[in-house]
């Protein structure tokens, strides 16, 4: 299908030919408030009013906690001054190394019949508030440990390019995950039971907030975030 002349020069035109510079002084005050008023309506209609403090957290939850784990890298434990050991081999070394990071969905530990025989029940947010807990997440860590010991071996330079070097014997090795804390989990964020619930406990509640104890806390920065022990 062909394209007129006419077409073909109206698509050549420069987008700055469109754009009149004293044409928007011309609008009235009473089209701007009205427009201004339509615009921000249809941006909080679309996003929310708080959809930059959820999705924040949900982007810390997602790559910068990982991120702050990968951070810490190798972490060395060196011994103690033993002396009735003797010699460099017996001497024993820890290193450490963090990995994957997970997150469960917030849950408690609760017995129906109070015969010790309890388990784990999903935690909403309406259960934090008549318990007084807190609304949170354990966190658990892939953790590497190696111990091994460790000598300075001399060795040839003309052959390795180094007179002398440390060599690393590893004794054992355990590779496993643990729950090092729990983290707030804020309200209608991903990690919250309420993002995918067709109703929630009040109609106006659009999340953003934190339940510490049973009391809402909202942070106007979620650059951090507090981590609680086990």
């Amino acid at each position: 299908m062909g394209v007129s002349s006419d077409a073909k020069e109206d698509m050549d035109l420069d987008d700055d030919e469109f754009l009149d510079s004293s044409s928007i002084h011309d609008l009235d005050e009473e089209f701007l408030s009205s427009f201004c008023k339509k615009a921000a309506m249809s941006f909080f209609n679309e996003y929310g009013l708080i959809s930059h403090q959820i999705n924040s957290y949900n982007d810390f939850i997602k790559n910068n906690l990982q991120k702050i784990i990968d951070s810490f890298g190798e972490m060395v434990v060196e011994p103690g001054y033993d002396p009735s050991k003797k010699g460099e081999s017996e001497w024993r070394y820890a290193s450490v190394r963090f990995g994957k990071v997970d997150l469960e969905k917030p849950n408690f530990w609760g017995s129906e019949s109070g015969d010790g025989n309890g388990k784990e029940y999903d935690m909403l947010p309406r259960h934090a508030r008549l318990q007084n807990m807190t609304y949170s997440s354990k966190m658990k860590v892939n953790i590497r440990v190696q111990v091994y010991t460790q000598k300075l071996v001399r060795s040839d330079k003309f052959k390795t390019g180094k007179d002398q070097y440390i060599d690393r014997s590893i004794v054992s090795e355990d590779n496993r995950d643990i729950i090092i804390g729990r983290i707030p989990v804020m309200v209608k964020s991903d990690l919250c039971w309420m993002k995918e619930a067709e109703k929630g406990d009040c109609d106006f509640d659009h999340g953003g907030y934190f339940l510490i104890k049973g009391a809402e806390k909202v942070s106007l920065n979620n650059s951090f975030f507090l981590f609680l022990p086990i």
